[in-house]
């Protein structure tokens, strides 16, 4: 995602980037589980009787499901997402290694709303969250590609949460999730997918500086989706129509801990956001 491949995703990424073998995949008993990673939330939810958890685990993650088909899934591509994501990151590591991340399932509605309803901070219209090193991920949408495209959105924060030693603003956060979250499931069936197609214009989106300011989401659902739409096409914009050894220093200067504000417009020579939003204009429109 950073130093400048993020972008071949749209372009139905590299040669050979998701033509490593299927991951290993092994049932385990409840207690051989490790809970070491696990917030007390987190060793509440694994302790319920309901939804009757069994335990699937892979290279990089324990899954906590009901139902194997489903979680086989899960954990193929999430380990594919998570090579991807990672491979972006060349000049990180892996902080959590060897630690296994944890990503609990869910299928029932009602049990997903006893996860919203009991997770302070939460919005109701949260569909799926990380937290730290696990992922609560509700099977949602209508089909595979919606279901899976989630897992790519949430994996992102996953690996970030892995690799970073710092949290992203959360426009750059969110609009790197969606970037991922609109091309990696095609890329690996290697279906592809347009830049056209991911970006049409873009009648209405959060003023720049409201963006760049927000430490949290917006209260009005709407503008909630607004929020993320627009950090999306800033992100796509950043990468597809700007020089790559641009998004390169930015992201580098993030990531390292620097005011990101001040790192984007130096970086791209703006000399403030009004004029940053005028060239993101063009590209949204």
């Amino acid at each position: 995602m950073v130093i400048g491949r993020v972008a071949v995703l749209a372009l139905g990424l590299a040669a050979g980037a998701w033509a490593a073998p299927p991951p290993a995949m092994l049932d385990v008993a409840p207690e051989a589980v490790d809970r070491a990673p696990l917030l007390p939330a987190d060793v509440g939810w694994l302790d319920r009787p309901a939804p009757g958890w069994k335990h699937l685990q892979t290279e990089h993650f324990v899954l906590h499901h009901d139902q194997k088909i489903f979680a086989a899934k899960v954990a193929r591509l999430g380990e594919q997402f998570y090579a991807a994501i990672s491979a972006d990151l060349p000049n990180l590591r892996d902080r959590a290694a060897p630690a296994r991340s944890h990503i609990f399932v869910f299928r029932d509605p009602r049990d997903w709303q006893s996860v919203v309803a009991g997770t302070p901070g939460l919005e109701p219209w949260t569909a799926s969250f990380v937290r730290g090193q696990v992922m609560y991920l509700q099977e949602t949408g209508t089909g595979v590609a919606d279901k899976m495209e989630t897992l790519a959105h949430e994996m992102t924060h996953l690996v970030f949460n892995r690799f970073l030693p710092v949290r992203l603003p959360l426009w750059l956060n969110e609009g790197l999730a969606e970037y991922y979250g609109e091309f990696a499931y095609r890329a690996a069936k290697g279906m592809g997918q347009s830049r056209r197609d991911a970006f049409r214009p873009l009648r209405h989106w959060t003023p720049l500086a409201d963006l760049f300011a927000a430490t949290d989401y917006p209260a009005d659902p709407a503008e909630v989706a607004r929020f993320y739409a627009t950090s999306k096409y800033l992100v796509g914009y950043l990468l597809l129509k700007q020089p790559r050894d641009r998004w390169d220093a930015f992201f580098g200067r993030a990531a390292a801990g620097e005011p990101a504000l001040p790192a984007l417009l130096e970086t791209y020579g703006w000399a403030d956001v009004a004029a940053a939003e005028q060239d993101f204009a063009r590209f949204a429109r």
